[in-house]
């Protein structure tokens, strides 16, 4: 029987036993699933340059209302700020990033970094809809606190439990699948 999966190469001569079953890990190479590991220093990446940049945009609106405002009393409001922005900015940042990213180049900076990329379960590239969708059922959790970082935590753990395509729950949501480039 060959792979269910089209990313998956098929080994030559006879029709084999799915190869990844019962835990074994995907061979490496292009096409093939990519492991939990990668997805996950891609995901480091990406928080943090997304932490980053946002930090720097922060601080560049900081000054500039600052210097436009004069020496006004804004302390309060600036603190204020922040912390709307550390709790619940998070998500639809992600979402952002992810979505626009995704559909149009099939990766983020961090899969980029590490060599994968997210294709639809047939293979093809993904359609605008699909990347939105994923990106949602991954970024926009993120605005509950704490509530949505134990979804955040449960979804990406999820991809441990499919042994053979390490797909995660916003994976599944949206029918794509991440392989190695």
């Amino acid at each position: 029987m060959t792979s269910p999966y089209p990313w998956h190469s098929t080994p030559p001569g006879p029709p084999q036993p799915v190869p990844y079953y019962g835990g074994a890990r995907p061979p490496a190479g292009p096409g093939s699933v990519a492991s939990f590991g990668r997805r996950l220093t891609a995901r480091v990446i990406d928080y943090t340059l997304l932490s980053m940049a946002v930090f720097l945009f922060f601080v560049l609106v900081s000054a500039i209302a600052d210097v436009s405002l004069g020496p006004q009393e804004i302390a309060d409001s600036y603190f204020s700020a922040w912390a709307v922005l550390f709790i619940f900015g998070t998500g639809p940042v992600m979402f952002l990033h992810d979505w626009l990213c995704n559909a149009a180049r099939g990766r983020t900076l961090g899969k980029a970094a590490v060599g994968i990329r997210v294709v639809r379960t047939d293979g093809a590239p993904l359609r605008q809809g699909q990347s939105a969708g994923r990106a949602a059922v991954f970024g926009l959790p993120q605005t509950v606190p704490c509530l949505g970082t134990l979804f955040t935590v449960i979804d990406c753990l999820s991809a441990l439990a499919d042994a053979t395509a390490m797909q995660t729950l916003h994976d599944r949501a949206a029918g794509t699948v991440v392989v190695r480039t």
